[in-house]
């Protein structure tokens, strides 16, 4: 979903607080309960200049400051999001909505409308008389336990995640003795080539010719190759193995003509 439907959720989620506290002032008295629910739920008209149970009064105009700059951040917050990425909408949505309720009340008045009253477990001895809130609260409450929740979600997620296994690759390792350069190939490992595919040239101080795992096979292709080069298949292979045979030198490290001299 779009970026302004969860900015548009906020804006009717603050004029709906707004919209209660003003009923409440108009048609209810300071401090007067008025029970819904009896032993539980009452509508109790309250003015609060601090924070929770009217908590440092004194700093009501740095807790409108706070609110601005928390409307600012969620709301850049927001615009970052992914689209599939609702319920962290939804939670910052009620969390910014809830400011901005609370801060309207501050801008306009210096200090909140509370008017829900409640009781927790009443008639057993835990029973506590909550301090009295409002809607723009329960929106702030809401926004962090459905983030809570979103959080732990995902972390669940990632840890359930198969982990990525790190690619083997096949490796040739050396055998005899390594100050002659002599090589063989290994067995075959998890994501290496098969191994007749793998082998390595042997290199040896003998005189022997080189082996090489690209060498085509004996009648492949003859007529197709006498007649892209123009020549027949037999002065082909003698032009490979004297080619074969120069490449083989050069990786001996002999100088040109020694072979030559040798086999003479």
């Amino acid at each position: 979903m779009s970026t302004r439907w969860f900015v548009f959720l906020s804006l009717l989620l603050a004029v709906t607080d707004q919209v209660t506290k003003y009923l409440a002032r108009v048609h209810l008295d300071e401090h007067v309960p008025h029970e819904i629910i009896p032993r539980f739920f009452r509508i109790t008209l309250n003015y609060n200049e601090g924070i929770a149970w009217g908590m440092l009064p004194q700093w009501s105009e740095w807790f409108t400051y706070f609110a601005i700059i928390m409307v600012l951040v969620i709301l850049m917050i927001l615009r970052k999001l992914d689209r599939d990425e609702v319920w962290l909408k939804i939670a910052l949505a009620f969390q910014m909505a809830g400011a901005m309720g609370n801060m309207t009340d501050r801008l306009r008045e210096r200090r909140v409308t509370d008017f829900i009253d409640i009781t927790l477990f009443p008639n057993t001895r835990w029973e506590y008389d909550w301090p009295i809130f409002n809607l723009a609260d329960s929106y702030v409450v809401i926004g962090t336990i459905v983030l809570v929740l979103v959080l732990i979600l995902v972390h669940e997620r990632e840890e359930e995640a198969p982990k990525s296994t790190e690619s083997v690759t096949g490796k040739l390792s050396s055998y005899g003795d390594k100050q002659q350069g002599e090589w063989e190939d290994v067995e075959r490992m998890p994501g290496s080539v098969p191994a007749d595919e793998a082998l390595v040239e042997i290199r040896s101080d003998s005189d022997s010719e080189m082996l090489s795992p690209f060498e085509e096979e004996e009648g492949t292709h003859r007529e197709e190759i006498e007649e892209m080069l123009g020549e027949s298949a037999e002065d082909f292979e003698t032009r490979k193995k004297k080619r074969r045979k120069e490449r083989n030198r050069r990786m001996l490290g002999e100088k040109p003509g020694e072979g030559i001299e040798r086999e003479e």
